[in-house]
């Protein structure tokens, strides 16, 4: 009785792995830039309502940077803007970290004490990686709606 595979077996089932992987990894590549945009856009969308939200509990202005490398939610004192809440570090180091392009209209979205925005209308945020992008848009009454 023959116990075992035997060399021709084995290289026959290797090559065919090696097709399959061959066969795969574009996909696989276009899967990863799809799940980094998504993520970053995830990040931006979320500093967007923990800015708003606690303008509005706890009625101050509020203010979102945007920027490659980071995110950063300061508040308002009546003469300096002060730290609030930061994305940095090794947690959360940006899009940039993630492979992806930001673009912004307005890098600084603030939000008012009622949630509505305070100066610039319409700041657009675009992320993009490799074939995939999303946008996110914040309107003048606070809203903020993700493209994908």
């Amino acid at each position: 009785m023959r116990r075992g595979f035997s060399l021709i077996e084995l290289a026959v089932t290797i090559a065919v792995m090696g097709a399959v992987t061959v066969a795969t990894l574009p996909a696989l590549k276009d899967w990863l830039s799809w799940v980094a945009v998504e993520a970053a856009s995830a990040d931006i969308t979320t500093a967007l309502a923990v800015a708003r939200s606690a303008a509005i509990a706890n009625g101050f202005r509020s203010r979102v940077v945007l920027a490659a490398d980071s995110l950063r939610i300061d508040r308002w004192t009546g003469s300096s803007w002060e730290p609030y809440l930061r994305w940095t570090g090794p947690s959360w180091t940006g899009p940039s970290e993630l492979g992806v392009d930001l673009t912004v209209s307005n890098p600084e979205v603030v939000f008012g004490p009622t949630g509505t925005g305070w100066g610039p209308s319409n700041t657009e945020a675009v992320l993009r990686s490799r074939s995939r992008h999303a946008r996110i848009t914040v309107s003048r009454v606070g809203r903020v709606k993700r493209w994908l």
